[in-house]
């Protein structure tokens, strides 16, 4: 019967392969800050308008903004297109959101 076992080069000097050196386990206690987001969407009906150029999109993303969808209601016979965005909020938002 044939067996593969992969190559190991052990780099201690202790026959079982293990490693002498002693890695310390260190735990703190982290809670984690709550994360707020805002949001934006931009609303283009195509009868009147045309749809964002590269431009456009780039101009929203220097200012953080992060396009998350898209629904397109001219698939439908509708006639908007929309544009949904997101970002993480501001310091100032953060605090208002939280009551303080």
């Amino acid at each position: 019967m044939f067996t593969f076992q992969p190559y190991q080069k052990s780099l201690s000097t202790n026959p079982e392969g293990r490693s002498n050196v002693h890695i310390p386990m260190i735990y703190e206690r982290y809670e984690p800050e709550a994360t707020f987001w805002e949001y934006h969407v931009l609303r283009i009906d195509t009868r009147e308008a045309s749809l964002p150029d590269a431009e456009q999109l780039n101009a929203l993303g220097r200012e953080g903004w992060l396009m998350s969808g898209l629904v397109d209601e001219r698939a439908s016979g509708g006639k908007f297109v929309y544009y949904y965005f997101m970002r993480q909020a501001v310091e100032a938002d953060k605090e208002q959101k939280r009551g303080k």
